[in-house]
């Protein structure tokens, strides 16, 4: 496995950390969980066929995966970092990549054990999975998710992000990249953040980043930016 202390892995971030920390709130960011990882080694492919075929194996990689981002969540935290960006895309549009029950018995556990770790540190975690992961929305928050990002207005049900789960977790994201940003007019970007503060975020302590629900892409307008920014300022 690589050095998780390796010269040059932090040495950047622990120079903003100096130069901010005092300041503002900063968070480490490790975009390769242990999904992304195992994908990257083995192929999407190869990896969704080793969950039947070749579990024992899997498992002693993933074990010692997670053996290298604790190392590197500990090293975030001797830095300064306030908390950590951890990242696996779980969603598809509609839903899981696979079945939950096996995201139950054989990842979770995993996210257990590096949440618990953050938690002790005493820094706050920030999951990042994009798409429709409704069905393990739940077992984030038992595993210690404190901000879920990003919530997507294409895949999932905000009203029942809100009924369900608002107050329990932190919601980041939420404001639409698939038609409303690219096509929408500067005034309904404003009402859509305005409209998505009164139910994701008042009546829960704030508890609401709201920003775009993935990344920008150069399409959309630069009045359509500047109404996002703006009505997130407004009273």
């Amino acid at each position: 496995m690589p050095d998780p202390r390796g010269p040059g892995r932090l040495e950047s971030a622990a120079r903003q950390i100096g130069m901010h920390g005092a300041t503002k709130y900063c968070y480490g960011v490790n975009v390769l969980g242990i999904f992304e990882i195992l994908r990257s080694l083995r192929g999407m492919e190869n990896l969704f066929m080793d969950f039947h075929t070749n579990e024992p194996e899997v498992r002693k990689l993933m074990d010692a995966i997670c053996d290298f981002l604790l190392e590197v969540i500990r090293y975030w935290a001797e830095i300064g970092a306030d908390g950590m960006f951890l990242g696996d895309d779980w969603g598809m549009q509609t839903g899981l990549m696979i079945n939950p029950r096996m995201w139950q018995e054989i990842f979770k556990p995993y996210y257990r054990k590096l949440f618990g770790e953050i938690h002790r540190l005493g820094m706050d975690i920030v999951f990042h999975s994009c798409g429709n992961v409704m069905q393990i929305v739940e077992d984030l928050i038992e595993v210690g998710v404190d901000v879920l990002d990003p919530i997507q207005p294409m895949a999932m049900n905000f009203e029942r992000l809100a009924r369900e789960y608002g107050g329990r977790v932190s919601f980041s994201g939420g404001i639409d990249l698939q038609n409303l940003m690219v096509f929408g007019k500067p005034q309904e970007v404003k009402d859509e953040v305005r409209r998505l503060t009164e139910m994701l975020g008042r009546p829960f302590g704030n508890g609401f980043i709201i920003g775009p629900a993935n990344a920008m892409t150069p399409d959309i307008p630069l009045d359509n930016l500047m109404a996002m920014f703006e009505a997130c300022h407004e009273k």
